[in-house]
């Protein structure tokens, strides 16, 4: 199981909290003697995540690469159909009384903490099923593969900005302030860095499919005696939306995956929790033939394998001089194409020049800047988009000629 750590810490950034879920695992395990059983229940289910948090940049440096369509304003009518006034713009207003400088109540630092806990919270109900209710451990991880690998998908298919994009990058919402962000930016910088691996992964929210799924499984197993989880997910249902990475809409989204998962893993073969078996489980009593970690470990190094080489994928797509984790670069399909319409939106208009320019099509980002200056309303505005057309202009500029007989290059 060292390996399993080792490998997770390929991806530091994204990784560290989950790093530190699998040492309590194995601490657990060698507690338990259950050192082998550990390999054949967990390595495939672990190497399986560590993909997953791959995939999500692999997606993301694909939709660039590919400039696949971007969505911005569906999710956003259906907001408004349902609610009128976005909930995270009318949760800020009612209940946040600082701004990006902060300094943040204790109830922006107490559900900051709760958004962290989402990375570990459902590998911590793993572990408490895998020690109490062993039996139910297949239905457990069958429900999380369906999970995660439909929220994979969606994720390429329909690629969606979230709140705090749609506010920061082009003003179609009041400002939002990221706050989680930016307490864990100023007090644990190593783990922001998995946050936004796909910044336009909003579409559905695994941040409330993960819970969700957890209480569904909890409640199956002891019905109230699970109640502090269940608040606990709510909690975090309701950080998700007040810190504007999630509409409601996305969590609603994340909830019915959440369910549809469920049911569907009940129908699989060892769906349903299974009694357990008599006597020493065979990891336990020691006699587990080696024949029997053979497979696991053969299937979790592969999965590992594949999770690194799109890691490595990552950084071969990336087009030298274009950052494809800047959000300037995806095709945001609502908005290229629709130029006309936006002459007017100072946000959209800078997003446009930035677009271009991140593709080196200058003079093209140019006019995009001047009618971004044109429209800007405040001095910060201004500032902005005359140091992007100065950039432009030194871009085009061709470069001094050089006197033959000068010595100097």
């Amino acid at each position: 199981m060292a390996l399993l750590a080792a490998l997770f810490l390929f991806e530091p950034i994204q990784s560290f909290s989950k790093v530190l879920m699998v040492l309590w695992i194995i601490l657990a395990a060698a507690l338990l003697g259950r050192l082998r059983l550990l390999v054949t229940d967990w390595l495939v289910f672990m190497a399986f995540l560590f993909l997953f948090d791959s995939l999500r940049g692999t997606i993301y440096v694909l939709t660039c690469r590919l400039q696949l369509p971007v969505h911005a304003l569906y999710v956003l009518k259906i907001e408004r159909a349902l609610f009128g006034e976005v909930p995270s713009v009318s949760l800020q207003n009612l209940l946040l009384r600082t701004g990006p400088a902060g300094p943040f109540s204790w109830l922006e630092k107490t559900l900051s903490v709760f958004y962290g806990s989402h990375f570990v919270a459902f590998l911590f109900v793993g572990l408490l099923i895998w020690i109490y209710r062993p039996g139910a451990l297949a239905r457990y991880k069958k429900s999380f593969y369906l999970l995660v690998s439909l929220g994979t998908l969606f994720y390429a298919i329909a690629p969606t900005v979230p709140p705090w994009m749609a506010s920061g990058k082009f003003g179609l919402l009041p400002p939002l302030i990221r706050f989680n962000r930016l307490l864990f930016d100023s007090a644990i910088p190593v783990l922001t860095g998995g946050f936004d691996l796909n910044p336009v992964s909003a579409m559905p929210s695994l941040h409330a499919g993960f819970p969700v799924l957890c209480c569904l499984i909890l409640w199956g197993l002891c019905r109230w005696k699970a109640l502090p989880f269940y608040l606990y997910a709510l909690t975090v249902l309701f950080t998700v939306v007040y810190t504007g990475d999630h509409y409601v809409t996305d969590v609603l989204a994340g909830l019915v995956l959440a369910v549809f998962c469920y049911l569907v893993a009940a129908r699989f073969p060892g769906g349903r929790e299974s009694p357990p078996p008599e006597g020493p489980r065979p990891s336990e009593g020691g006699a587990l033939l080696k024949g029997s970690l053979i497979r696991p470990v053969l299937t979790g190094l592969l999965i590992f394998l594949a999770g690194a080489g799109a890691g490595w994928v990552n950084r071969a797509l990336v087009t030298p001089g274009v950052d494809f984790y800047d959000t300037d670069v995806p095709r945001y399909a609502d908005f290229l194409g629709s130029e006309d319409r936006y002459r007017d939106s100072f946000s959209v208009q800078l997003y446009f020049g930035n677009h271009y320019l991140a593709w080196k099509d200058q003079k093209q980002a140019l006019g995009f800047f001047e009618r971004s200056r044109e429209l800007a309303r405040t001095a910060e505005e201004s500032r902005e988009a005359r140091a992007k057309i100065a950039a432009c202009r030194r871009a085009l500029s061709p470069p001094p000629r050089r006197s033959p007989l000068s010595p100097f290059p």
